[in-house]
């Protein structure tokens, strides 16, 4: 409250964040990123922040990203790379999905380095780099198997360097680069995929040039020796924010890799609205579904479906005041239930962790090895993937401990 008694506007994110909210600290980042740095081997790092950084906020991670010093970042789209842009971010950025030949116009005025995979995309981007006037810079990407873009046969793939080659005054190949399927559970279809890699990477230098580079490992292509071979840029998603998939232990270059060091960057919590207590034998909610016995204390806590919540009670839990409460009945729209009745002291207002480490009323972690809830844990119970996870549970996200200073730049080699 001001002076005259008037109380400042609050801004409409703010509003929203008071209910809930997404954390990603900014020192797990910067300490992920030189965990996946000295993984990569002196290898370049190129971070990927498709779907808005799995839903983390990609400008506000940008920033954190290249003053830590990246050289270049991916995302899927083409709007994806434009906000980017507009958020004033100016290093190299690869656009990895084949986007719309509406969007070509705009991937050339934004400065984005589109992907094609086909002599369609090859043309689309040529004549615009023709009526511009300014030669387009992009990548090859090349299907080794992970079949959601480009030719899987060499005779096709031979069709799309060609059609490169002739376009080559207006489409500058900058490199090539390709998904890997299973490198988070099969090293034996990943080295095989590599190879073809490897070989394509050969035909499309011959074709195009020596100064070609390669990208094929993300995340969990650094615990494979093989699809490291050959390959100049990482471009780590999910690792930067700490998580790995189920298994990654047991691939073959885990024990060298340092990705144990790896810190989860993220955690979600979100409001009691409100407390009551069952005084009769009966449901609750829309549908009434879920008998709750009297006595039970229940909280309503402000996550649902609308944020991501569609797990089936009592599967999912939240931790509040270092309890674990599992949720009762069908989640709301922005509201779900949850049985507090071993937290006596639950009062309105208390955050329940949801995802991550319990916090303190201050919003300090607790110290001594408290209670965590683990992505992993969290995603079983949704019935989620890691990747899914953290881009389901849509909430504003505010990114702790962010710092302007520029840090210095391991990758010293020139960017695309």
């Amino acid at each position: 409250m001001t002076g005259t008694g008037v109380v400042p506007r609050r801004s409409l994110a703010s509003l929203a964040a008071a209910r809930l909210e997404k954390t990603v600290s900014a020192d797990a980042v910067r300490h992920n990123l030189a965990v996946l740095r000295a993984a990569a081997g002196g290898r370049r790092i190129m971070p990927v922040l498709k779907g808005d950084a799995y839903g983390l906020g990609a400008p506000a991670l940008a920033d954190l990203l290249v003053a830590a010093g990246v050289p270049a970042l991916a995302v899927d789209t083409v709007a994806e790379g434009a906000v980017l842009r507009e958020h004033g971010i100016g290093v190299p950025i690869l656009v990895m999905d084949v986007d719309v030949a509406d969007n070509a116009e705009d991937c050339a005025r934004y400065r984005l380095m589109p992907a094609v995979a086909g002599p369609e995309q090859v043309g689309r981007h040529s004549a615009v780099a023709r009526r511009r006037g300014e030669p387009v810079t992009a990548w090859l990407r090349t299907n080794v198997g992970f079949n959601r873009f480009g030719p899987r046969e060499e005779r096709d793939v031979d069709a799309v360097l060609d059609g490169l080659h002739r376009a080559r005054a207006a489409v500058r190949v900058a490199g090539v680069f390709a998904h890997l399927s299973s490198s988070a559970t099969d090293p034996g279809e990943t080295a095989e995929q590599a190879e073809v890699f490897r070989a394509r990477v050969g035909r499309a230098r011959a074709v195009l040039g020596g100064h070609l580079t390669a990208s094929l490992a993300a995340t969990h292509g650094l615990l494979h020796p093989a699809a490291l071979r050959g390959t100049d840029w990482v471009r780590p998603g999910l690792g930067l924010h700490g998580l790995l998939l189920p298994g990654s232990r047991d691939l073959p270059g885990w024990a060298g890799s340092g990705l144990g060091r790896l810190r989860p960057a993220v955690a979600v919590r979100a409001r009691v609205l409100d407390l009551l207590t069952v005084t009769r034998a009966e449901g609750l909610g829309y549908d009434r579904s879920a008998a709750v016995a009297p006595g039970r204390r229940l909280a309503t806590v402000a996550i649902g479906f609308s944020r991501g919540l569609t797990g089936p009670a009592p599967a999912f839990t939240g931790l509040l005041l270092g309890r674990s409460c599992p949720m009762v009945g069908r989640p709301g729209m922005d509201c779900a239930q949850f049985d507090v009745t071993a937290v006596p002291d639950a009062r309105p207002g208390d955050w329940m962790t949801l995802l991550g480490p319990e916090r303190t009323g201050d919003g300090a972690a607790r110290g001594g090895g408290g209670p965590v809830r683990t992505a992993a844990d969290v995603g079983a119970e949704l019935g989620l993937t890691l990747y899914e996870l953290l881009a389901a549970l849509r909430m504003p996200v505010r990114l702790e401990g962010a710092a302007p200073a520029a840090q210095g730049d391991d990758e010293s080699a020139a960017p695309p």
